[in-house]
């Protein structure tokens, strides 16, 4: 894009493109001379997609963000982690993907409005706005009461109890009793009706209260026996739980092969790949996957032909 006639033939693409995407750092895409308004000029029905670390303005909109960074900044590093434990960061890249898809959200909703209008329009996401967002009861939490959580719960919830993984005989298994009717099933499935009856355990607030006394039984329960003998026996009386499953557990489950949750295409260097499937079930129109990634350049001459450029510029 520095070479003049380059950046020729990327404004001549931008003529029929309907979506644009880039995540330059804030500034550079107008040094390239690729930014907004000089794309629109071209193209008036574009739609632009910006997606930074900080968004387009405020006084962070020139500082470089990668996720980590991000997980750090929004506090997701300070909420991750085993109590006493050093800050965690989500091995899964939570801040990339999140910006991604409202990105991607936000594409859709533009060219929505663009059959209303006839007009593009330029669409930001940025990593750090979309932490934010997902911080949902953090949030809402933080201003409601002032509190601040203090240290780390590893997999355990503020608010809830039992909702956490325990360790089981053979590994761990994660509980989400949500509510006091799923603790009373809880109880009685897992063999300590005196839990059930328990006093000090009537109500989630008491339970979080006396989290530590309730977490005491129960890890020495499910110390017992192995995790799928308590999976079968907490679903059988319909508690939320899974086992604490390794990636291949997952990918390997029935249920990812049920939901077409695995695509394998023949690449032109690899051979055969495989790659997540598609997460979007669209009944009159469903996706497909057609084509594998594409080798670098593997379209140029295709793509500059249909466009009609030729000589040095190819």
């Amino acid at each position: 894009l520095k070479d003049p006639e380059q950046r020729q033939t990327f404004h001549e693409l931008c003529r029929s493109a309907d979506v644009l995407v880039e995540n330059y750092r804030r500034g550079v895409p107008e040094r390239l001379g690729v930014d907004y308004e000089t794309v629109r000029r071209i193209n008036p029905r574009l739609v632009y997609a910006s997606i930074s670390g900080f968004g387009d303005s405020g006084p962070r909109r020139e500082e470089a963000a990668y996720d980590s960074v991000m997980q750090a900044f929004v506090g997701i590093m300070h909420m991750t982690g085993n109590p006493g434990g050093p800050p965690a960061r989500a091995s899964v890249s939570v801040c990339d993907v999140g910006a991604g898809m409202y990105a991607n959200q936000a594409i859709l909703l533009a060219l929505l409005a663009r059959e209303r209008t006839g007009r593009g329009q330029r669409v930001e996401s940025s990593m750090f706005e979309a932490q934010v967002a997902w911080m949902l009861f953090r949030a809402v939490g933080y201003f409601a009461t002032g509190n601040v959580p203090k240290g780390r719960m590893g997999t355990a919830s503020a608010h809830l109890a039992p909702y956490e993984a325990y360790p089981t005989a053979d590994g761990h298994i994660m509980v989400a009793a949500l509510n006091d009717r799923l603790y009373q099933r809880m109880m009685v499935a897992m063999g300590l009706p005196d839990m059930a009856e328990d006093s000090r355990f009537a109500r989630n607030r008491d339970r979080v209260a006396h989290r530590d006394v309730l977490n005491g039984r129960l890890r020495e329960r499910f110390l017992s026996q192995p995790t799928q003998h308590w999976y079968d026996v907490l679903r059988g009386a319909g508690v939320p739980c899974s086992p604490v499953n390794t990636i291949e557990d997952a990918l390997l489950d029935p249920q990812t092969a049920a939901r077409e949750m695995i695509m394998t295409m023949d690449h032109p260097a690899l051979g055969e790949i495989r790659m997540p499937g598609i997460p979007i079930k669209m009944s009159d129109t469903p996706g497909e996957g057609r084509l594998p990634p594409p080798m670098l350049d593997q379209h140029r001459e295709e793509i500059l032909t249909e466009i009609g450029v030729s000589g040095a510029r190819r």
